[in-house]
């Protein structure tokens, strides 16, 4: 593409507002592509430490593992992830739950847990590869000016450039969005999710375990070594009850609700809690504008999906520009975008529509309803080749996404 004169300051081929997760992820796909790209990001990321590791952490499924895997980014994080081979969910009904084995679909894992800090140090290790990738940050956007031929951006630094396209990957709250003047459909769960990390009594041989409380589910995550990685989504009123106690005291409720799971709870690390809600913005694309993971869509945290829905945006974003490109079409033209928006959209409604189903249904406490919930899990754990789909949907490993961007 050709600068166009009428617009102000430098030209790059691609600007994504937003260093976190995401938005590095689609950096790292396209770093090997000879663009010129700049990612923004207003702060660097603080973890929030417990226990020695942050407290915020990411189960990454095995599909998006296989992808990582293809575009560097694994051999940063190989030797500091924690493996999950096995998931067991129960709600306490008599019929008992159901366990999910990665050696059923035919791979060693199921997926990795990953601190949020450690994902976002081998994305940014990654790029570091590539001499046509600038991170500004901390740099935050002053405006942003949407024209025919490409988006004017003027950084508080007072640094301006002009670009064929502009991503949103500014998280949940995007400025970017609410610049672009974009409503979102939102659900709020009145309910908040509380993390920390664990120590248990026994090793938790990489199995995650997940109970479905009448508040809310609970998680437990294999993180590496002896320690797990708690979620606890409970209603705002249980939650701030929960903050409240002592670490004893919490200790003492968590082992009520977990049981003898690994032996129990013996140590409890500094906790943290995050407001739970699932959005989707009413448009994902604009001319000139893309939006990807939580900018575009968020979903409640209780099967850990949110990050990979988002990762997936980025690789098949980073595909529609590179072939665009190939083929001499602007990528920033809304054709070009619409191709990305109408690949996802099935992916992001089927897991948002996954995720209202299983908290309505797991919310529901009347005995019949619990009898005949626990009667299908039990049907699903012997459901043999049905229960083999739904692991490899839910694990990634089906999803039309490419693993390299050429």
């Amino acid at each position: 593409m050709k600068q166009q004169k009428a617009l102000q300051g430098e030209y790059v081929d691609l600007i994504i507002v937003g260093g976190g997760m995401v938005g590095l992820m689609l950096a790292v796909a396209l770093r090997h592509t000879g663009l010129h790209i700049v990612v923004i990001e207003r702060a660097e990321y603080q973890p929030m430490m417990s226990m020695g590791l942050d407290c915020r952490v990411s189960a990454i499924v095995q599909g998006n593992v296989n992808i990582l895997k293809s575009v560097g980014v694994w051999q940063y994080l190989q030797d500091k992830a924690g493996l999950m081979t096995s998931m067991r969910i129960w709600d306490g009904q008599e019929q008992g739950g159901i366990r999910y084995e990665a050696a059923e679909i035919g791979e060693d894992k199921l997926g990795v847990l990953v601190e949020n800090a450690t994902l976002i140090q081998a994305l940014q290790d990654t790029l570091k590869e590539s001499e046509n990738i600038e991170l500004l940050c901390p740099e935050s956007v002053a405006s942003v000016l949407w024209k025919r031929d490409g988006v004017e951006v003027a950084l508080e630094s007072g640094q301006t450039f002009n670009t064929p396209l502009i991503v949103g990957a500014d998280g949940g709250r995007s400025w970017l969005r609410e610049q672009a003047d974009i409503d979102v459909f939102s659900r709020d769960y009145a309910q908040k999710g509380i993390v920390a990390t664990v120590k248990s009594r026994f090793p938790h041989q990489n199995a995650a375990t997940q109970r479905f409380l009448d508040t809310g589910p609970l998680a437990l995550l294999p993180m590496q070594g002896d320690r797990c990685s708690i979620v606890w989504s409970a209603s705002n009123e249980r939650a701030d009850e929960l903050l409240a106690l002592s670490d004893e005291g919490f200790m003492d409720e968590l082992n009520l609700e977990v049981g003898g799971v690994f032996g129990g709870i013996v140590e409890v690390g500094k906790r943290a809690a995050f407001p739970l809600q699932a959005q989707l913005a009413r448009h994902i694309v604009r001319p000139r504008l893309a939006l990807i993971g939580d900018a575009a869509h968020s979903i409640h945290p209780l099967a850990g999906l949110g990050v990979n829905l988002g990762l997936r945006d980025a690789m098949v974003l980073a595909q529609e520009i590179v072939d665009a490109r190939k083929f001499g079409e602007d990528w920033g033209d809304i054709d070009v975008l619409s191709r990305y928006m109408k690949q996802r959209i099935p992916d992001v409604l089927m897991t948002m529509a996954s995720m209202e189903a299983l908290h309505r249904t797991f919310k529901v406490q009347l005995p019949m309803w619990i009898k005949l919930r626990g009667l299908g899990m039990k049907a699903l754990g012997n459901a043999g080749i049905v229960k083999q789909l739904l692991m490899k949907n839910a694990t990634g490993i089906n999803m039309p996404v490419p693993h390299t961007i050429e």
